[in-house]
């Protein structure tokens, strides 16, 4: 993990553009010959208080929005993630956020941290959040052109790489092989990799593996033509023996607030 992180220390981010849930940024990165993106991303995992709810939620966004506008800090992407699918051990809400960049990120911060007291109490005032962590973030499959919806379908993987000295070299180039193999036969979803930087602290993973998709519908398309085409066999071919993953948690997301247009 450290060979990886060291690889991208340096990154900046912009969230959320194009359909469903695509990933671009200003930032590039030579890899194994190819120009590879790194952004990043930002995670709460939190409880409703005893008598708090979505409703309650709901207001203090409607609220934080307007001062967001009202402080001119616009380029800030947010997310609400509700799960789905899921274990034991979970979450009421999830929130994912981004900024324009990694300075916006900082100056947004600084701004938060010195003029958002109030309205963090707000949020406070509603959730008992059990943790903040900072992901850098690559993309490895679009999910396509148009307007990203309102609401999407997220999943999220837990992955470690094999302990073959050669994986981590093989890896990003199997996993851009397998996305265009989705590509090219019809997949909606769209891909990342979410490796943690901050807030985390004993990792039991490498990366968090990421897929996208405009709506269930599309997700349970996914679903199906990879039982029938039996795309396992395509999957093990590439990345057998590289990594392995947990089971995916399934979520509902909800745009909370866009970014300006450039």
């Amino acid at each position: 993990m450290r060979k990886v992180l060291a690889a991208i220390a340096a990154f900046v981010f912009a969230f959320l553009s194009g359909s469903g849930v695509a990933l671009a940024d200003s930032h590039e990165q030579e890899q194994q010959g190819e120009t590879r993106r790194f952004v990043p991303v930002e995670t709460w995992t939190c409880d409703y208080l005893d008598g708090k709810g979505a409703a309650d939620l709901d207001a203090v966004i409607a609220s934080w929005n307007q001062w967001m506008d009202d402080n001119d800090q616009q380029d800030y992407f947010a997310m609400t993630l509700t799960p789905q699918y899921f274990g034991e051990d979970t979450f009421d809400v999830g929130w994912l956020g981004s900024w324009a960049d990694g300075e916006a990120m900082g100056s947004g911060t600084d701004f938060w941290m010195t003029e958002g007291r109030e309205i963090a109490a707000q949020f406070f005032a509603v959730l008992d959040c059990a943790s903040h962590s900072n992901f850098a973030t690559t993309e490895l499959k679009s999910p396509g052109d148009g307007p990203t919806p309102d609401n999407v379908v997220i999943t999220f993987s837990d992955c470690s790489v094999s302990e073959d000295p050669e994986a981590w070299d093989k890896l990003f180039t199997n996993m851009d092989a397998w996305a265009a193999y989705l590509g090219e036969n019809g997949y909606h979803q769209g891909n990342w990799m979410l490796f943690p930087v901050y807030g985390g602290g004993g990792a039991e993973f490498d990366f968090k593996l990421v897929e996208g998709f405009d709506n269930h519908t599309q997700l349970g398309q996914d679903y199906q033509r990879f039982i029938e085409r039996a795309d396992w066999e395509k999957q093990g071919e590439l990345l057998g023996g590289l990594m392995d993953c947990d089971d995916a948690r399934v979520y509902d997301g909800r745009v909370r607030r866009r970014p300006a247009e450039d």
